[in-house]
C-alpha cells in the first residue's frame, strides 16, 4: 500500500512503539477506537477506510475517474487548450490588422454579426482569464 500508517501515526505525535501496537491492530482487522470516547482512533478508522478504499486520495494524489484520466489534471488540459485557442483568435487578428488596416472593421464571418476588433479583444481577456485559471488549477 503506499500510504504508510505508522509515519502519520508518530507525524501526529504518538511514539514509534505506539505507533507499531496501533499498525498490529488495524491488520488483525480491529478497530483503532480503544473506547467510545477515543476520538484519535475514530479518526484513524475513518483515515484508514478512506485509504484502503482510494489509496491515491490518502496520499494527496488527485482521484482517478471512471476512464482513466484524474479530475484535476483534466480540467487543466482542458483550460490549457482553451487558452490557446484564444490566444491564436486574437493573434490572428493582429496579424490581419497589420496586413489590412482596415480588417477590425469587418464581420468575423457572414453568419457572425461581430466585428473582428471585438472578437480579437474579447479573445485577448479570455487568454488572460484561461492563464489565470490554468495556474489555479496547478
Amino acid at each position: 500500500m503506499e500510504w504508510d500508517l505508522k509515519k502519520y501515526l508518530v507525524s501526529l505525535g504518538l511514539s514509534g512503539k505506539e505507533a507499531e501496537a496501533w499498525v498490529d491492530a488495524r491488520q488483525g482487522n480491529r478497530p483503532l477506537k480503544a473506547g467510545y470516547s477515543d476520538a484519535l482512533g475514530e479518526h484513524l478508522d475513518r483515515v484508514w477506510m478512506r485509504s484502503s478504499a482510494n489509496a491515491n486520495m490518502a496520499t494527496g494524489q488527485n482521484p482517478i475517474g471512471r476512464n482513466g484520466f484524474s479530475q484535476g489534471r483534466l480540467a487543466s488540459r482542458m483550460i490549457t487548450f482553451l487558452w490557446a485557442l484564444s490566444s491564436a483568435v486574437w493573434i490572428y487578428v493582429v496579424a490581419f490588422q497589420i496586413a489590412n488596416p482596415t480588417s477590425p472593421y469587418w464581420l468575423v464571418a457572414s453568419w457572425l454579426p461581430m466585428r473582428m476588433d471585438y472578437f480579437g479583444e474579447i479573445a485577448f481577456m479570455l487568454s488572460f482569464v484561461f492563464a489565470i485559471c490554468w495556474v489555479k488549477l496547478r
